[in-house]
């Protein structure tokens, strides 16, 4: 008889195992949406401007030159203590990426600038000068990919990213006198 209730509980818990409801499937991610977590100026002295220090620091220090841990030397390349995969030709070919990688996050909608007004990145000059700072990117990452130093090459795409950063610095940033001025289209900064 014992068998037999052992029996009988084992098949109840199969069949109730049987009859339970089907799993729903766990809800599916929420797609991704890019959003700006920071304004404009954190993100140009968190990104391109460390990244466009370490492409100028070519004008003075030789990228393919090697670099000891604790270099004294003041290059861009020092600062990593000669890891391979984060100085010298690599580092060049990083910022490179990180200009790149900015004029995308600067055309994401809704962020601000320092001041609060919204990014001009719906005007045609700004869409123009994000392009101009990813195209002159992947010129310092093909460069740098080269590892070809030379002082005329130097001075030519250091010269470009100059130049990139001028085009919106000079009008959204530099040509109102006030920062709250900053990022608005005005009258002044809409004539140049």
């Amino acid at each position: 008889m014992k068998r037999l209730s052992g029996l009988i509980v084992v098949a109840a818990v199969v069949v109730a195992g049987c009859n339970k409801a089907p799993e729903t499937a766990a809800p599916a991610a929420a797609a991704f949406t890019p959003t700006a977590h920071g304004t404009l100026a954190q993100v140009m002295q968190a990104i391109p401007f460390p990244a466009s220090n370490l492409i100028f620091d070519a004008q003075t220090n030789d990228p393919g030159k090697p670099v000891k841990p604790g270099d004294p030397s003041g290059s861009a390349s020092a600062q990593y203590g000669g890891i391979a995969e984060y100085a010298g030709w690599n580092a060049v070919a990083n910022a490179g990426v990180a200009l790149q990688e900015t004029a995308n996050l600067i055309m994401i909608p809704g962020r601000k600038c320092k001041n609060g007004q919204n990014v001009p990145n719906d005007q045609e000059d700004f869409k123009k000068w994000a392009a101009a700072l990813a195209e002159v990117g992947a010129e310092v990452e093909k460069w740098a990919a080269a590892k070809t130093y030379n002082e005329d090459q130097v001075i030519e795409i250091t010269g470009k990213v100059s130049d990139a950063c001028a085009n919106c610095h000079d009008k959204y940033r530099n040509t109102p006198k006030e920062p709250e001025d900053r990022c608005m289209v005005t009258a002044a900064a809409a004539a140049k």
